[in-house]
């Protein structure tokens, strides 16, 4: 039985921006035992899985893919990469499918193992499923409905460690996974090797994102994770960086409302009994992570979903009066008072939506914002309009855009709005159209292997 296995973690989202070499190749020096990134995040919003393209360039994906790739081939080592092409859509599967094959025809790998694990839902499956089977909310406000399915254009199930060891453990060499819990994509090996579930799951976790888990913070650098029967071990690559029990500790809370528990597919990650050590003063030790599985013994997987609620349009406008500022929100008011009024025979949130993202007030939080009364002597404001009729979009961002230039409020000074100023008078169109999440529910499974949900298939690569 093995008593340690390492892996190194280069990248927290591949091909989001390119992998750091020098720390990537001083990783590959080490005793490796496998390589695994991560690929992709619901982060991103709804537009990407909604429109079902890519959230990065083709040629970082394949940068970093080329790097993971000749390294495990030249080791004989297996390589795991989950979410593929960001969103995880059986398309950014067969995607990377054939970036990988071009990859070894390009340096004349020999042959290896693809496995390619698909989690795209077929939608008409879904909603027979929806009608038979409980969907329990996450953040939606309620069970999943038809409506919900007919307003999506596409939708993932995020798989966890059970699918992933399938894979491993037929051979695969390469595996190319759909929608994947992120840390799964480090735990699955260890896991599959008889390792402890909670702190393979941790190690998971804590490495998911590369060099984040280090101080001082630097991006795309590589860090070493050696798990062993009773902890995990953290050590930075980049010689500038440390990896602490603080730092660990901290990375526990990000992107977490709790930082003692995280639900995974089957149950939950512990860490309340968690201890953070000092290995060295650059690596740190993690012990005592539990696994709980489910009080029921159910097993849940998340469903992502994301549908088209018409075209996006925007307009940035610039205010430079401290007197407008303090009166920002009379001024949006009077602005959406003046759009309904013209197009009074258009219903708002139905035929169109009003935005005013107000940065340098709160742009960043909205309503959350704790700052109330804020000493900007400037504001910028980004109108957003979405709707069905993109032409509509357009009208309204312009008149929106127009009002700021003569907004009248309370100890004015001018006739010009405040001192409003654009970068354009064009309207910004994004490449893509307006999208919503609509799923955002768990499906309760009894095989983590459902064929419906899950599909395997198996390719030959290389010479």
């Amino acid at each position: 039985m093995r008593e340690r296995l390492s892996v190194l973690s280069s990248t927290g989202n591949l091909g989001d921006t390119p992998i750091e070499e020098a720390s990537f190749y001083e990783g590959i020096k080490r005793d490796l035992d496998y390589l695994a990134a991560d690929a992709g995040s619901s982060d991103l919003g709804p537009t990407f899985l909604g429109s079902d393209s890519p959230h990065n360039p083709v040629e970082w994906e394949k940068h970093d893919l080329e790097l993971l790739l000749l390294a495990s081939r030249a080791r004989g080592i297996p390589m795991v990469i989950g979410s593929c092409r960001s969103t995880g859509t059986d398309s950014g599967v067969d995607f990377f499918v054939e970036l990988i094959r071009e990859i070894a025809v390009e340096h004349s790998l020999g042959r290896f193992r693809i496995a390619a694990i698909y989690s795209e839902l077929d939608l008409d499956i879904l909603k027979e499923r929806m009608e038979r089977e409980q969907t329990l909310p996450l953040e939606a406000d309620e069970p999943l409905t038809a409506s919900d399915v007919e307003a999506t254009d596409h939708a993932t199930a995020m798989m966890g460690v059970e699918q992933l060891m399938v894979a491993l453990s037929r051979g695969a060499d390469v595996v190319l996974a759909g929608r994947c819990c992120d840390d799964a994509v480090y735990a699955a090996y260890p896991i599959l090797h008889g390792f402890d579930r909670g702190l393979a799951l941790h190690l998971g976790k804590a490495i998911e994102c590369a060099s984040l888990v280090a101080t001082p913070q630097r991006v795309k650098e590589s860090v070493l994770g050696t798990i062993t029967r009773d902890a995990f071990y953290l050590e930075p690559m980049h010689p500038e960086q440390r990896v602490t029990p603080h730092s660990v500790a901290a990375h526990s809370m990000y992107e977490r409302m709790d930082p003692y528990t995280q639900a995974v597919p089957g149950g939950i990650l512990d860490m309340h009994r968690t201890r953070y050590e000092a290995h060295t003063d650059r690596i740190a030790r993690v012990s005592g992570s539990q696994f709980i599985p489910s009080a029921d013994g159910t097993y849940s997987v998340k469903l992502e979903g994301a549908g088209c609620v018409g075209f996006r349009v925007f307009h940035i406008v610039g205010i430079r009066d401290t007197i407008a500022v303090r009166h920002i929100e009379k001024i949006l008011a009077d602005t959406r008072n003046k759009v309904r009024d013209v197009f009074g025979d258009k219903a708002e949130g139905k035929d169109y939506q009003l935005f005013f993202h107000t940065y340098g007030v709160d742009g960043v939080m909205g309503h959350l914002e704790p700052v109330k009364e804020t000493g900007s002597h400037e504001v910028g404001i980004v109108i957003e309009v979405v709707s069905p009729d993109q032409e509509l979009a357009i009208s309204i961002a312009k008149l929106a855009k127009f009002r700021f230039f003569y907004a009248q409020y309370p100890g004015q000074r001018n006739s010009s709005g405040g001192g409003a100023a654009i970068l354009t008078d064009e309207p910004l169109l994004p490449k893509s159209k307006a999208y919503r999440w609509t799923i955002d529910h768990l499906l309760r499974l009894d095989d983590p292997l459902d064929p419906e949900v899950f599909r395997f298939r198996y390719l030959e690569a290389g010479r």
